[in-house]
């Protein structure tokens, strides 16, 4: 198989593994005091990860991904959500503007490389907020690079 980003690969383990843990949980307490209806839920959850994870692998395998790499120039946390706004310089001069959640800790200065899922041939055009949404709802994983 090729090269997987690791931001890509670290979501797909822990899509598989997020569905395996439900399913082994589960399965414990279904033969220690027989829970019909939680192990029902674990089998549900594990296949519905399993679904996600494989759909994620497909995503991976066609590179239907698309790259954003650029500088980080501004980071503005909001408050009462768990977002923060990210402007980015590309290496054409280009300024994007995101939100992302509070989980990826950026700073400014600094370079990053964004993954996203592609549009799927949605243009934005020339509107920056529909462009803000396309970026904002298709974010796969971010990593800063070296």
């Amino acid at each position: 198989m090729e090269h997987i980003p690791k931001p890509l690969f670290r979501r797909l383990l822990l899509t598989f593994l997020a569905g395996g843990g439900c399913f082994l949980i589960g399965l414990i307490f279904f033969l220690r005091g027989g829970d019909i209806p939680f192990f029902t839920l674990s089998i549900l959850l594990f296949l519905l990860s399993c679904g996600k994870g494989s759909l994620l692998l497909l995503l991976l395998r066609k590179k239907a991904y698309i790259m954003l790499e650029g500088i980080c120039t501004d980071v503005r946390r909001k408050l009462p959500g768990g977002t923060q706004n990210i402007c980015l310089v590309d290496a054409d001069g280009n300024r994007h503007c995101l939100v992302v959640g509070k989980g990826h800790k950026l700073r400014t200065g600094l370079p990053y490389r964004f993954y996203f899922r592609d549009s799927g041939g949605i243009s934005p055009g020339k509107n920056p907020l529909l462009k803000k949404a396309l970026l904002t709802d298709n974010l796969l994983g971010v990593e800063e690079m070296k």
